[in-house]
């Protein structure tokens, strides 16, 4: 199974590996009270959590319901939104003293939540691909109480009446696959870390899909994009349903599809602009996709996209010189500003004001699309917003820092523009005309092709005036299927792009076992590689990594990155843990002899890692098996 777990959204598609069928899931409504059942290939990644405060004690946040978009909520409840973000900033750990989670997320001005809250939401989404967990309620404190419910017409319906199917498959043999998954394929920015694709498993393991973490890959998704974009062929056979005809998205695109990789090759760029980050990658592909392998990729990820781009227009084009009393650093057009941007996105989210602002803005980059002006009105405030003032303020700034970081995606992958024969792009950004027209400037040689992986309602573009009630029912983002979630899918049949070293030994368990293999004693690298060996580390598939965390880098996701502070409440800030841990230096270097450890640190850093470990799942501190027969002679290009 491929899992597609974005922003705003959950998307799904099944691969049989034997007969190469790819068969789209969709999450489907039975009738109710009159109403007809309805479909969607997309539930949105939001949660209802429910505070609760018991006489005497502290205030207990539960996940009461996920996967639908509640206008207005009762007393007690909010909605948790953007809860991938937080997934990449640190792993969950129960504290000793008081048995609450750490670290704890600042939402808002006024509230905070423990990271864990985001990792159970994710986990209650997976749920619902889970036949043997889709309308069970969940108890206990942090857990899930509701599977979830669609998106826009699905609000407010009742949890049991949604339903997974997949286009293509009947309900009995559906039910029986995903009680028998051999692996589950999700895809990760490029630049995220360890910790994000920890917590992805997490969740995975959490929802009962698999049994183990070695049945578990995470994938850039770039390479996910690519994989898709190849495999166009499609399978006329189609289950019919009333709910699936009542999608408005062309039906040809909600049938199986047979894998069949088209005949092209040569320089490709790949780019998905999502909500939170821009993917690319660069690839020379072989004729042959079987001999394309993971090293062949260079990926890199930009840290503004959607999200920031939503953002801008708030600043540039609503704010101008108003910040309606945020006294904040607002971030620079186009630019990631990463501890400014979570502070205006923590205010915005405190008022029902700003919640306002970010609605708007989310549909204002697609009207001006289409029309010159728009007026809008949110209260007493009013905009007559011109798409000149869009293209010149919010527009030309994103594509100059795109053009910049294709420009040192193609110094590092050794490639030229005129080089480059295909550009495909994908994701709500990716489809911008805009982005089509700059990459046909910038590189002459190749042909663009653009993905619109879902349609908004086209009623929205009739509008030429209007306040942000009547704008806030147009979009639909759940008509068609989600474009990554069948690449992943379709990972299965191409293995050899998969990075079994990251999959095997992460860099949580190599700092680990370099712990182990050092002392007092100088060793030098090589001598370091054969103790390590002897404990049975392949290390000819991770040797860069394992001289990077010698040489003073810890690995990503083990504390915080600094730009991701911002994300956190105070106290959190200042823990303990990650004080100490960066006090001293781990591991010394003699530049001619060799490294050795800091022996009493490594006390402090075992410790950590160890209540890490006790707070999970998944064998932090040990190797994962291969689950799949996958190559394992190559490391992909970082």
């Amino acid at each position: 199974m491929g899992i597609d777990f974005g922003s705003s959204g959950l998307s799904a598609a099944l691969l049989d590996r034997a007969s190469s069928q790819l068969y789209p899931i969709y999450w489907e409504t039975s009738q109710v009270q009159g109403a007809s059942a309805s479909a969607s290939f997309r539930i949105p990644s939001v949660a209802v959590i429910e505070e609760t405060a018991p006489s005497g004690t502290s205030p207990q946040v539960t996940v009461k319901s996920v996967g639908c978009r509640q206008l207005a909520l009762p007393a007690g409840e909010f909605l948790l939104q953007n809860f991938k973000l937080p997934l990449k900033v640190s792993i969950p750990y129960q504290r000793a003293t008081d048995g609450l989670y750490e670290p704890l997320l600042q939402l808002s001005p006024d509230r905070a939540v423990s990271i864990a809250l985001p990792l159970q939401g994710v986990r209650a989404l997976l749920a619902t691909l889970n036949p043997s967990q889709q309308g069970q309620k969940f108890g206990g404190e942090g857990e899930v109480l509701d599977a979830a419910m669609p998106e826009a017409n699905f609000d407010l319906l009742p949890v049991s009446n949604l339903i997974c199917k997949a286009s293509g498959l009947r309900a009995e043999t559906l039910d029986a696959a995903l009680l028998d998954l051999q692996g589950v394929i999700l895809g990760t920015p490029a630049g995220w870390s360890d910790a994000y694709r920890f917590n992805l498993q997490e969740a995975v393991l959490g929802a009962d899909l698999v049994a183990s973490a070695s049945q578990i890959f995470v994938v850039p998704d770039a390479i996910a994009t690519l994989v898709a974009a190849v495999t166009p062929g499609k399978n006329p056979a189609l289950v019919q349903s009333p709910a699936l005809d009542a999608v408005r998205g062309s039906l040809a695109e909600a049938v199986p599809r047979s894998v069949n990789a088209a005949a092209f090759s040569g320089g490709t760029l790949i780019l998905n602009a999502g909500a939170a980050t821009v993917e690319l990658a660069l690839v020379d592909l072989p004729p042959n996709l079987q001999d394309l392998t993971r090293a062949d990729f260079t990926c890199q990820s930009f840290d503004a996209a959607g999200d920031a781009f939503d953002q801008d227009i708030i600043c540039q084009l609503l704010a101008k010189n108003e910040t309606w009393g945020m006294s904040i650093d607002l971030p620079r057009p186009g630019h990631p500003d990463l501890p400014s941007r979570y502070q205006l996105q923590q205010r915005l989210q405190g008022s029902d004001f700003g919640l306002q602002l970010l609605e708007a803005a989310r549909h204002l980059k697609v009207i001006l699309q289409h029309q010159e002006s728009f007026v809008l009105n949110i209260g007493q405030q009013h905009w007559d917003v011109q798409r000149r003032d869009l293209e010149s303020l919010v527009l030309v700034p994103f594509v100059q820092q795109l053009n910049r970081e294709l420009n040192a995606l193609l110094s590092r992958a050794g490639m030229s523009p005129a080089g480059i024969d295909r550009a495909i792009c994908a994701g709500g950004m990716g489809a911008w005309p805009a982005i089509a027209r700059w990459l046909r400037q910038k590189l002459p040689n190749a042909i663009v092709v653009q993905h619109q992986e879902f349609e908004g309602d086209r009623d929205i573009f009739a509008q030429h005036n209007s306040t942000i009630d009547s704008v806030s029912q147009s979009t639909n983002v759940s008509e068609k299927i989600g474009l990554v979630a069948c690449g992943l899918a379709s990972l299965a049949l191409y293995p050899q792009i998969l990075d079994v070293s990251q999959h095997q030994y992460s860099d949580f368990f190599l700092l680990w076992e370099l712990m182990q293999v050092l002392g007092v004693k100088t060793q030098s690298y090589q001598d370091i590689l054969q103790l390590l060996e002897r404990q049975g580390v392949n290390t000819r598939t991770c040797e860069p990594r394992i001289r990077q965390i010698l040489e003073g880098k810890l690995p990503a996701g083990l504390l915080p990155e600094e730009e991701d502070f911002m994300l956190l409440a105070e106290d959190s800030r200042q823990n303990r843990d990650w004080q100490a841990i960066l006090s001293e230096p781990l591991f010394f270097e003699d530049v001619t002899l060799g490294y050795r450890l800091n022996v009493e640190h490594a006390r402090v850093v075992r410790e950590y890692l160890r209540t890490l470990a006790r707070s999970s799942q998944q064998k932090l501190l040990e190797p994962l098996t291969i689950a799949w027969d996958v190559p394992t002679d190559s490391y992909p290009n970082f």
